[in-house]
């Protein structure tokens, strides 16, 4: 029997085997989704409380998916990673899959975002957030030669050049080592391009929730028609191209023709439903509006995506129709959307009223 089986065993999942996960603020857990290890945790404990079927704390939030649909990235990861690479060694477990993150510079502010991961967000709050050397140093030291897959996000991979160096170290040492670079496609440079085009195993990670101009709204100060010369040179250059689109309570409403626009350049279309912060969430928007959401993606539910994601996207629908035909409505969060909707407008020349105005309907009512 397989120890990797995530239907036989709930608990299990391949990456504590696998994988490291280095926040830019220094903290280490067993995945992106994981929670931060605490003092006594380690991820051989971990390890320990898997293979006995015991649920750990730190992996809480897959548990929690899996409860209310499901679905999780313990389910995805663990079922990828021993497809493509088989079961790894219990008994000398090695890392071979990074996401090791030290630098906050992004070329956009992100309704969903914050300082801690974007230099123009820091700029608009005036707070600042340093580059993590550590993190840095460790990523430089890591033995490339035994890499099966990496993970870049940021900040934004593609402003970052201690990323660049890394993928040209990485195509010399190791050129088979599958890359997945996490992006917003808001600019590519020369050099990144060669990068791209030159992996044989290589996926893009568009991140867009919407198109045209609630598209750039939602994803400050995006520049379309730039954006979307540079998704199509991914379409043609790369050797995968997915789309992450974040289901808030700004963009759930568009759901559909943004997965329509996304089709034209690859069918490969995962949804990540928003829970934080809660204000973007299905429960800050008053029951009386919750239709549009509900009629909107309900078109999705046949929606033709890649068998890859097929599972996923459809599990993903049936929640968000699930949460905006269940949750209760959440006036303060409504009230804390409206603050920081206002507070954001003001620092930037794209307003609400002039992008969408069933938003701003129902926000400001």
């Amino acid at each position: 029997m397989s120890l990797f089986d995530v239907k036989k065993n709930p608990a299990i999942c391949v990456l504590p085997w696998v994988h490291e996960h280095r926040s830019i603020d220094g903290k280490i857990s067993p995945c992106c989704w994981g929670g931060t290890l605490q003092v006594n945790d380690t991820i051989e404990s971990i390890r320990q409380n898997m293979l006995a079927g015991k649920k750990h704390t730190a992996c809480a939030s897959c548990y929690l998916k899996e409860d209310e649909s499901g679905y999780s990235p313990r389910i995805n990861e663990t079922i990828n990673w021993v497809t493509k690479f088989g079961e790894p060694d219990i008994h000398n477990p090695r890392l071979e899959h990074i996401d090791v993150r030290f630098d906050p510079t992004c070329n956009l502010k992100c309704k969903m975002c914050g300082p801690a991961e974007s230099t123009l967000w820091q700029k608009e709050r005036k707070v600042s957030f340093p580059i993590n050397d550590s993190n840095k140093d460790y990523l430089e030291k890591i033995e490339k030669k035994y890499l099966k897959k990496v993970y870049l996000a940021g900040g934004e991979p593609t402003y970052i050049k201690g990323y660049l160096l890394f993928l040209q170290e990485l195509y010399e040492i190791n050129s088979e080592c599958e890359v997945i670079i996490n992006s917003n496609l808001k600019r590519l440079s020369n050099e990144w391009k060669d990068v791209i085009k030159k992996f044989n195993n290589l996926t893009v990670v568009c991140s867009c929730d919407s198109i045209g101009l609630l598209g750039k709204y939602v994803r400050y100060p995006l520049g379309w028609e730039e954006f979307e010369e540079n998704v199509k040179f991914v379409s043609n250059n790369a050797n995968f191209l997915q789309f992450t689109l974040v289901a808030s309570n700004l963009t759930s409403h568009k759901l559909f023709e943004t997965c329509t626009w996304m089709k034209k350049f690859s069918k490969d279309i995962n949804i990540s439903i928003l829970g934080r912060p809660g204000c973007f969430s299905e429960r800050a928007v008053p029951l009386d509006h919750r239709a549009v959401y509900i009629d909107n993606i309900k078109k999705l539910k046949k929606f033709p995506v890649s068998v890859h994601n097929a599972m996923n996207f459809r599990t993903k629908i049936e929640y968000l129709l699930k949460k905006y035909s269940n949750s209760d409505y959440d006036k303060k969060l409504h009230e804390i959307l409206k603050e920081e909707i206002a507070d954001q407008d003001r620092h930037r020349t794209l307003k609400l009223q002039q992008v969408d105005a069933f938003l701003n309907s129902w926000i400001y009512e």
